[in-house]
């Protein structure tokens, strides 16, 4: 600080952070701050700029100030000095002190614009020109620059500015949108139509003094400039912040900002779609806005899709021009009334087609997949495998829908690229698509067909559960001998001879190694490479035509040039994989022990199992060497023993020189859709959509394996499978309808009632005497005069009692049991008194019922006992009862209860002990 200092304070406004815009000259969107106990005369210049970075946080090299009473056009200036400064504080202090109750403007440039260079071309903010500007026409300036709407800016610094033009009313409307977002002010259209604009803030609010927001913008069409011009703006706001807007915020704004995110997700949910609207805007869209906003999106993506689909012709041109030798076709649906459809499109680059021929096996996959994005339809693929043992693209084509016509398509042109005629010495590998099963039979029949062994176990297990049939089912597709094979098929006919009959109905030739052509080092019984490139452009079949293309065509030519550089850093005879793969039989080798039999010729044993060798011919009888192109562990076995260099008998396919040709070839680079040449064909629209029954799925059918491999179930269901008679062991019915049911068996004898909560009486009624077995410890006086009670038991366990069995009767006695029982009595189970010679005790037992006994009365000496009871010791005395040691009841419980029942305990006939 400097030591001087006048000991005064003026009030100062500081702007920051916005800028500066010409004709006329203001300071847009700035941060104001006032300052107003700060005394200027004691910085110096350097301490004044110091103070001011705290101030604003930033730097401010630039600041200038205006004069008093004057517009900032005429009286800015500039602080850039010691002397500039001083003259700042003089300016301020050489004022009366009365006037210090007025404002002095500084404001800070943060972009480095050269404005005392506009000074010239400059004109006052308030219009007022001097007398010899003015234009005899109704007092107009002359030569006034109004800014222009720019609406290439970003939607966070469109301001509203007076003067500012606009091409049509939707711009400004747009602009005053933004504006309103950005800062959260409540805008309002008062009127609106094609010649004026009324923009107001709070509608109907007002603060504490009655007095609204102040904010008032006036625009209107200018019939000879052709353009939309704000003729007065005010914008002060004393408002708060708001985050519903209302009208200003339509669906068609929301729309715009959103339209490439609907784009690359095109089902993304509505709530989504809301949730990301309100954390980039701040604000609170409705349901209904974010459901038109997708819809109108999709409209105007779908305009987007037609150009698509429009330049098909002029790309396909762009691709022969630029890569020559390439084959580029495609189909169009012509409708009788003239209207052109989209039907296919097939491209294949010709240094992927030189590629495949020079350094490839003969070996290609075929497959398809659906298009995810906005466009409809299949892409369709032929992949190869490289020396690497890696995918190579091939050729790829875009159809409405995939049936055999569009796979016979398709093969004709790609068998027609690669010169492989009807199909000798190549090996296709697909799914079971019946299209393309029947396709390839039609078009290359001398080809070898293999099916992917993954989709015919997965549509087996469909049919057949159990991971034996699974297992099993590995193990004949991975055999490499019809022997091997024939054995794990007898397996799997033993448990289930209609299982062995659908996998040979499949005809193993096409999915089981034990019957593959030996002459094409390939032994894959899965399509792998297909699914491979399928997952690799997951990204690009969610965009449209063009771009889907496109990215297909970068992504390969990239790969290509990067998979020749890594060819190229190789000091290998043979490709690392199957480097790899021969450095895993090195171990296996040691424990096969080599017998020598003639020239080159070996036995190879270990355990039982035993295998011819030759050397020579490069032949195992396990076809394993045959198959793969490369020893299999037998053939290590035998080069090991002689102390040879493995590597001399891999198969020329795998090496780095096959490798390098395959990779040898490019595809040119093609320029941007602006400068692709003109076609003079109609150009087609995008394929009309096939509306499938039932409801769309959103998702990929996974498969069983999938699911189950995605994490653990919490269920175990039965669904699928076949069940089956526990009896007969048919299937269609079960035991309950079994024809060969035993007779007199019950259809439910297995059921169950169910457990009954309350409590079951057995009603004992005794005679003056009582017979009771021996092993009994029940003691009963005779000249008792207790002649019956009842004994009440909580129903636990029901009984199963069959019928036909002669009831065991004992005089004197009468039981009345009616169910089978284990239960313990509750403590407030207590007797009634009926007469003088009969008491009702309730007792707590454990019953043991045995289901051979059902017992009637027929009169009082006669005993009819429906279940067989065992009931434990007990011991009945006169006036007395027996307690077991589990019932814990006291004296007072009992005597309180029976109070509550008899009014009083002297009547109560019971002395507990």
């Amino acid at each position: 600080m400097a030591s001087s200092s006048t000991g005064m304070y003026v009030s100062v406004d500081f702007h920051y952070n916005g800028f500066f815009s010409p004709n006329p000259l203001v300071y847009l969107d700035p941060v104001k701050t006032n300052v107003r106990d700060v005394d200027f005369g004691g910085f110096t210049y350097k301490e004044f700029l110091l103070w001011l970075t705290k101030l604003t946080n930033g730097e401010c090299d630039n600041v200038y100030y205006c004069m008093r009473k004057e517009s900032l056009c005429e009286g800015i200036r500039r602080i850039d000095s010691d002397a500039d400064y001083w003259e700042f504080v003089e300016t301020v202090y050489s004022l009366e002190s009365d006037s210090l109750e007025s404002e002095l403007d500084v404001y800070i440039d943060h972009r480095n614009e050269p404005i005392l260079d506009w000074d010239d071309n400059e004109f006052l903010e308030d219009g007022k020109g001097d007398d010899d500007e003015e234009e005899a026409n109704n007092g107009k300036l002359k030569d006034v620059v109004f800014p222009v709407h720019n609406e290439n800016q970003e939607w966070e610094q469109m301001v509203p500015v007076l003067g500012m033009k606009f091409s049509n009313p939707l711009e400004l409307k747009l602009c005053i949108t933004n504006y309103a977002v950005k800062n959260g002010y409540d805008l309002w259209y008062e009127k609106s139509d094609h010649e004026r604009l009324l923009v107001k803030c709070c509608k109907g609010k007002t603060n504490k003094q009655g007095k609204g927001c102040p904010f008032r913008l006036w625009a209107t069409w200018m019939s000879s400039e052709k353009s939309f011009q704000i003729k007065s703006l005010n914008d002060m706001h004393n408002c708060a912040r708001v985050f519903k807007f209302g009208s200003i915020v339509t669906y068609k704004w929301i729309a715009k900002h959103f339209m490439n995110h609907i784009l690359q997700k095109p089902k993304m949910s509505i709530r989504k779609l809301k949730a990301k609207v309100s954390k980039k805007f701040n604000l609170i869209a409705s349901v209904g806005q974010c459901r038109n906003a997708r819809k109108y999106a999709f409209q105007e993506i779908e305009g987007t899709l037609k150009e698509h689909y429009a330049k098909t012709w002029s790309y396909g041109e762009e691709i022969r021009r630029t890569n020559p030798g390439s084959t580029v076709k495609m189909d169009v649906d012509v409708m009788p009334d003239g209207t052109t459809y989209f039907s296919k499109f097939y491209v294949c680059f010709k240094g992927l087609k030189d590629g495949w021929i020079e350094g490839c096996r003969r070996v290609i996959g075929l497959d398809g997949c659906f298009l995810k994005g906005i466009c409809r339809g299949q892409l369709l693929s032929a992949i190869g495998r490289d020396a690497n043992n890696h995918i190579y693209p091939i050729a790829w084509a875009v159809v409405s829908v995939e049936s055999k016509e569009t796979w016979k398509w398709f093969i004709n042109l790609l068998i027609e690229d690669l010169g492989m005629g009807v199909g000798h010495g190549l090996t296709l590998i697909s799914d079971q698509h019946k299209g393309l099963l029947e396709a390839v039979k039609e078009r290359v029949p001398a080809a070898e067909h293999r099916q992917c062994a993954r989709h015919i176990c997965a549509n087996f297990l469909k049919r057949f559960k159990g991971q034996v049939f699974r297992k099993l089912f590995w193990y004949a597709a991975a055999a490499t001998t019809p022997a091997k094979f024939e054995q794990h098929m007898n397996e799997i006919k033993k448990l289930e001879p209609l299982a062995y009959d659908h996998l040979m109905e499949r005809d193993p030739k096409t999915w089981s190694k034990a019957f593959f052509q030996t002459d094409r080092a390939c032994d894959a019984y899965e399509n792998g490479i297909s699914e491979s490139f399928n997952s690799v452009i997951e990204v690009a079949r969610k965009r449209p035509l063009i771009t889907m293309l496109e990215e297909i065509r970068i992504y390969v030519m990239e790969r290509l040039y990067r998979q020749k550089i890594k060819g190229q850093s190789w000091d290998l005879t043979i490709c690392p994989t199957i480097r790899l793969k021969l450095s895993k039989l090195k171990d296996l080798q040691r424990f096969w022990k080599v017998i020598p039999s003639g020239y080159q010729q070996y036995e190879v044993r270990l355990g039982y199992d035993a295998y011819v060798v030759d050397i020579g011919s490069r032949t195992c009888a396990c076809r394993t060497w045959q198959l793969t192109g490369y020893p299999c562990v037998h053939g290590y076995a035998c080069i090991a023993s002689l102390n040879r260099d493995v590597e001399e008998y891999v198969s020329p396919w795998f090496t780095t020189s096959m490798y390098l040709n395959c990779y040898r070839n490019t595809i040119n680079p093609l320029n941007g859709s602006d400068m692709w040449p003109h076609v003079d064909y109609i150009s087609p629209l995008p394929p009309k959509r096939r509306r499938l029954p039932g409801r769309p799925s959103t998702k990929r059918k996974r498969d069983q394996i999938e699911r189950e491999n995605q994490g653990k179930k919490h269920s175990i269901t039965k669904r699928g499978s076949v069940m089956k008679c526990s009896i007969c062991r048919e299937s269609g019915h079960n035991r309950t309808t079994c024809p060969q049911k035993p007779i007199g068996e019950s259809s439910n004898a297995s059921s169950k009632k169910k457990k009954s909560k309350k409590a079951d009486k057995v009603k004992v009624v005794l005679a003056h005497e009582v017979d009771i077995d021996s092993d009994s410890e029940v003691e009963i006086e005779p000249e008792s005069d207790v002649d019956s009670f009842d004994l009440e038991f909580e129903d636990d366990v029901q009984p199963e009692v069959e019928d036909g069995v002669e009831p065991e009767v004992q005089d004197g006695v009468q039981h009345e049991v009616q169910d089978e029982v284990q239960a313990e009595v509750e403590p407030e189970n207590h007797p009634e008194v009926h007469d003088a010679n009969q008491v009702e005790v309730h007792l707590a037992v454990q019953a043991e019922v045995e289901p051979e006994v059902q017992v009637q009365v027929e009169d009082a000496n006669q005993i009819v006992v429906q279940d067989q009871v065992e009931i434990p010791a007990f011991q009945v005395v006169v006036g007395k009862r027996a307690r077991k040691p589990s019932e814990r009841i006291t004296k007072l419980k009992i005597r309180k209860m029976w109070e509550g029942k008899q009014g009083s305990s002297d009547d109560n006939p019971y002395e507990l002990d």
